[in-house]
């Protein structure tokens, strides 16, 4: 259900950043339930995840039960974190009926995903990457969650979008299925128990009446009991995007792998940005700090929970000895503890 990752390849390499607790020796198959798409019940913590890509496209089978998975050439090419916040009164306006804003933070952008979790289940609200926003009026509905193996649903989704200055709206299908469960390994990991969650969606994009292009997205989400997630995401998870735009000579195909690594040291959610935000961000050597608030102390972690800088009584701050990748930036201020994502260039 997380739509349009981005319009560029992610991708993949070390997997021996997985938890200890992971790298276990796994006998026999296990048929889980999926318990929630994330732990969205508790919006104070995040995950961090490896981004990886293959030489060729992984072959991730039809599903079934007891499927073995082998991934065994994935590449990494850098790190993501995805954390879960509650939505701010604008974005409440923008995406009525959203509860919770799933936010990921990788070299190159943010991508948010607002989500609409209540008795009736759990569905996509919107999203916004760097590439396109999607405001959905006919929610993609992903589940009533816990999910068995079997379960399966297709709904109808429509909306509007905004893509390369172009504004229009869509309409299609998002189909939803725990399609398989089995073992999986990646690399030189052991092998361990997984739940497979397949989404598909396929848009029809229309400007000014006349259907402009398509998009077509499919992602395995791949759940354990094992991970202890903070957010309760997938251990692993596949994304293909094929997006054809004829008027804009788009038509591009991208696969993004990611591996969850870490759990990330962070305690407190995100203040209001009309409180407190980073200009720029991405930044190169200075993290600004720009709003109402008066910053006391700065906290920097990476993607691993590590703490690599501190500072005190600063609304400037000098990272320029820290490598390029993804931060966590923790700032109290005369307003509250603000958490916010940063990517160093």
């Amino acid at each position: 259900m997380l739509f349009l990752r981005n319009f560029k390849i992610y991708a993949l390499m070390k997997t021996k950043l997985l938890l200890p607790a992971l790298l276990l020796s796994i006998c026999a198959f296990a048929q889980e339930p999926i318990y929630s798409f994330y732990n969205l019940s508790s919006p104070e913590s995040a995950d961090g995840y490896e981004l990886f890509t293959s030489p060729t496209t992984i072959d991730q089978g039809s599903g079934g039960a007891s499927v073995e998975w082998n991934f065994t050439d994935l590449v990494s090419v850098g790190q993501s974190g995805t954390q879960v916040f509650l939505p701010t009164p604008e974005e409440l306006i923008e995406y009525p009926g959203s509860t919770l804003v799933v936010s990921t933070v990788m070299t190159g952008g943010e991508t948010n995903y607002y989500l609409s979790v209540n008795d009736a289940g759990t569905s996509l609200t919107g999203a916004v990457t760097s590439g396109a926003v999607l405001n959905y009026t006919d929610n993609a509905f992903i589940g009533d969650f816990p999910l068995a193996y079997g379960y399966t649903n297709t709904d109808a989704v429509a909306g509007t979008f905004e893509m390369d200055g172009i504004e229009g709206t869509f309409t299609g299908t998002a189909n939803v299925s725990l399609d398989a469960y089995g073992s999986l390994s990646v690399n030189d990991a052991d092998a361990i128990n997984v739940t497979r969650l397949k989404t598909v969606q396929e848009l029809t994009l229309i400007y000014m009446g006349i259907d402009i292009g398509t998009v077509t997205q499919i992602m395995h989400s791949y759940y354990t009991s094992l991970a202890g997630l903070a957010t309760g995401g997938p251990i692993f998870r596949s994304i293909t995007n094929h997006v054809v735009v004829p008027s804009l000579s788009i038509d591009e195909t991208t696969n993004a792998y990611e591996l969850y690594t870490a759990t990330l040291g962070i305690n407190n959610p995100k203040l209001p940005s009309n409180k407190l935000s980073i200009v720029p961000n991405p930044v190169n050597n200075i993290v600004h700090f720009e709003g109402s608030a008066v910053v006391n102390t700065v906290t920097i972690t990476d993607v691993t929970g590590k703490i690599v800088l501190t500072a005190n009584e600063a609304n400037n701050v000098d990272v320029s000895t820290l490598n390029p990748g993804i931060y966590f930036v923790s700032a109290q201020s005369d307003k509250g503890v603000a958490v916010t994502k940063i990517v160093k260039q």
